[in-house]
């Protein structure tokens, strides 16, 4: 029963109930779209399946994929835009491109509605999107098809021609493809993007880019010469155009290529065989500073026009030639008619004040026969003896060919310039400056021992600023031509101990170089005398060092570098005194001439063994020395002068003596003191001694001598005891107003000091009073 119910009812549900829902689903389907029917099966066809489907998105998916025919159907059934920009800014045509399908971008261009010119948002247009991937037949193709309807004299967004890329590029016909096995031949050559570029007459060929380079500028730098020949017989192209630094094709072409271009751009009528850049240079210069001579020929072949125009530098091609050509380009100048043979440039210099220099040039010629240096060599030969050549012509500072060739030169070529009799080989020039000072400077040790073994050259002579060609060799790394020149060098050393400010980096370089620290110049002096007199501390010091014999010699008028010291620095003098200077004729005033600001007003000469010293101290400071306890060993003997009058120990009174009662002439007084603090005790010897200032009696008496009181000499002499018995030096203290430094050895030798000084000035005395009894009475 329940069977017969279900199935019963089953029956019935169909019979009654799916008839209605069928008609509704018949109805629905006679409802649908036709065209979004079609696009969604075309999207299926595409591989893809959405519900809702845009045209133009199935547009560029069909040239992605390369189905021409869904394109097609598209753009002709659909009506699609072949312009339209899809998401990311490209077209169609600019995807074809990508897509690298020729059949679909030939398609597209035959659409009469077709931008081909239409920019992606990135700038580029199909044309350049074409070029960028130029590689393969493929793109090589496309290329072809789109420069037959794009604009190909609009730049692109980086301000690139298509004609100047593809030359750039060197973009030509693609006539192998790559394959399993290596490459292989397809067919016939195909037409080339730049020969499609070439038949298009509306094609701008003078197009310049950002450096000035014309089309035909890049097939000469690019070296393509059939491009080259192609641009050439087009009625319209100019020759002649100047890229950035003014350079032609043919000048280009002569300093950088083969003959055979050069020939080329000579057939030309328009060519211009005498253009110069910016630098005033002409194709036939260029030809000659990149040594290709056959260039050279070719452009000379046309006539003499070019051999005499300078360049903005005023050098000539035949100045350029004796610098880097070689002795063929020499030569070929050299014959020409018309050709100026010594003309300078705005420096003054000759083809041969250039020819002596070394440098590089260009290929040696004669097949290999003569190496560089001989090449070299003939070519300085050939002028030197070529008439009509100045050969000790003078540039604007004076120098001479033989003045360059002595800086840098082979020594070959100086030798073959001495020898040869026609240079003046110690010329200077409006510096002072010879050649000898030039190689000298330049380390060409070889050339420096040749001149001066030539009576003709001095070698002290001396340039404007008054160095010596020793001077200017005084470098690092110069030992060999130094030590040549000392030889024969009386000079430099004096000089250069005087300079200011000083060099004593300069002078050790010499000392070391062997030049002798006590050499005497005329007038016996040393170069000692001369640092010191300069005031030149380092010097000194190194003087001192390398010839500590020069301390105490004397010039031919007596003086030694420690009586010029007093006088200029007190730290010469201390330096002078502690490496041994002997200071026994130096006047007690003298040494506070070179301190004369200073508040120190009393010197202190001392020995202690070997060592000497100098100190220079004030009143206070005086007091404080004295006080202090003399060192134990070795002995140490101290001579003190005091710069004003009266010092501070005249008649005794420092040390506790009495002034005498009695007005006595000579005095001499001892006593004994012991220092209560430390038990020290020293012998204390007063010396002093006065007499008149002036003989004149009062009657015959000066303006200037009415003042004039007694002279006195005041001396102390202290005597330290001993800090242990025995036999031995003692220190000792000696306070002097006596006219000279010498330290004394003792007492006794001081004593003797004061009793001849007596003597003296009595004797001085005693003579202008013989003087006037004989004129008086």
């Amino acid at each position: 029963m329940e069977d017969e119910d279900n199935g019963s009812s089953t029956h019935s549900f169909r019979e009654n109930d799916c008839g209605p829902w069928i008609e509704d689903q018949l109805d629905l389907d006679s409802k649908v779209d036709p065209v979004a029917e079609r696009l969604h099966e075309i999207a299926w066809r595409l591989g893809v399946a959405h519900k809702h489907n845009d045209p133009g998105e199935l547009l560029f998916l069909a040239i992605a994929k390369s189905k021409l025919d869904v394109l097609k159907e598209l753009v002709e059934q659909f009506n699609v835009d072949v312009n339209e920009h899809d998401g990311m800014g490209r077209t169609p045509l600019s995807r074809a491109v990508d897509a690298g399908h020729e059949e679909t971008v030939e398609y597209l261009l035959s659409n009469k509605t077709i931008q081909v010119d239409a920019a992606d948002k990135d700038g580029l247009t199909p044309l350049w999107s074409a070029l960028k991937q130029f590689g393969s037949i493929s793109t090589s193709s496309i290329a072809s098809s789109l420069i037959q309807r794009a604009n190909i004299n609009t730049p692109n967004n980086t301000g690139e021609y298509p004609l100047l890329w593809a030359i750039e590029n060197r973009v030509g016909p693609s006539t192998k493809q790559r394959g399993k096995y290596g490459s292989f031949q397809l067919g016939p050559p195909k037409k080339s993007v730049l020969s499609h570029l070439l038949d298009r007459e509306d094609l701008n060929v003078n197009q310049i880019d950002s450096k000035g380079r014309s089309a035909l500028f890049l097939a000469v730098e690019t070296q393509n010469q059939t491009i080259l020949e192609e641009l050439l017989k087009r009625e319209d192209i100019k020759v002649n155009l100047l890229d950035q630094d003014w350079r032609t094709p043919l000048c280009l072409a002569s300093a950088t290529c083969g003959p055979s271009m050069v020939e080329t751009l000579l057939r030309h009528p328009e060519i211009e065989v005498c253009s110069v850049d910016k630098n005033g240079r002409t194709p036939l210069v260029w030809s000659i500073v990149n040594g290709r001579v056959k260039n050279m020929k070719h452009l000379l072949k046309i006539g003499n026009q070019a051999i005499n125009i300078p360049d903005k530098a005023g050098r000539t091609p035949l100045s350029w030639a004796a610098e880097k050509g070689n002795l063929t380009t020499v030569e070929l100048l050299l014959n020409r008619a018309g050709i100026d043979k010594d003309k300078k440039d705005i420096g003054g210099r000759t083809a041969l004040s250039w020819a002596v220099e070394n440098k590089t040039r260009g290929n040696v010629t004669k097949n290999g026969f003569f190496t560089p240096q001989q090449e070299h060599e003939r070519i300085v030969e050939l002028l030197i003896e070529t008439e009509g050549i100045d050969n000790n012509s003078e540039d604007k500072n004076g120098r001479t060919p033989f003045s360059w060739a002595a800086t840098n030169s082979n020594f070959s070529i100086v030798t073959y310039l001495i020898s040869c009799g026609h240079v003046a080989i110690d010329r200077p020039d409006i510096n002072g400056r010879t050649p000898l000072s030039w190689s000298a400077e330049y380390k060409n040790i070889d050339v420096v021992e040749c001149l001066l073994s030539s009576k003709e050259v001095n070698a002290n002579s001396k340039d404007s600023s008054q160095k010596t060609p020793l001077s200017w060799a005084t470098c690092e790394g110069n030992q060999r031509v130094m030590r040549t020149l000392i030889k024969k060098d009386t000079d430099t050393l004096y000089a250069m101990v005087l300079e200011q400010p000083e060099q004593p980096k300069q002078v050790k370089l010499l000392l070391d170089a062997g030049y002798d620290a006590c050499q005497l110049d005329p007038r016996g002096r040393t170069p000692l005398h001369f640092a010191v007199s300069a005031g030149n501390i380092e010097s000194a010091k190194l003087l001192i060092s390398y010839g500590p014999r020069s301390i105490n010699m004397k010039d031919d008028g007596g003086s030694t570098p420690l009586s010029l010291a007093v006088t200029k620095s007190p730290v010469l003098a201390k330096m002078l005194v502690e490496n041994g200077a002997e200071t026994d004729n130096i006047q007690p005033s003298a040494w506070f001439h070179g301190n004369k600001d200073s508040m120190d007003n009393i010197i202190c000469v001392s020995k202690q063994g070997a060592t000497q010293r100098l100190q220079y101290m004030t009143r206070d400071n005086f007091m404080e020395e004295l006080a202090k306890p003399p060192p134990s060993d070795p002995p140490r003997t101290r001579l003190l002068l005091c710069k004003d009058s009266p010092p501070p120990w005249e008649h005794g009174s420092l040390l506790g003596f009495k002034k005498s009662p009695n007005d006595v002439n000579l005095r001499m007084d001892m006593q004994l003191y012991t220092d209560p603090g430390s038990y020290h005790k020293s012998l204390h010897f007063l010396l002093e001694t006065s007499f008149p200032g002036s003989f004149n009696p009062w009657y015959l008496k000066k303006a200037e001598d009415i003042d004039s009181g007694p002279t006195t000499i005041s001396c102390l002499a202290i005597q330290h005891s001993k800090s242990s018995p025995g036999p031995g030096s003692q220190s000792a203290d000696f306070l002097s107003t006596l006219q000279n430094s010498k330290i004394p050895d003792d007492g006794a030798e001081f004593l003797i000091q004061f009793l001849n000084a007596v003597e003296t000035r009595w004797n001085r005395l005693l003579r202008r009073a013989e003087k006037h009894i004989r004129e008086r009475i």
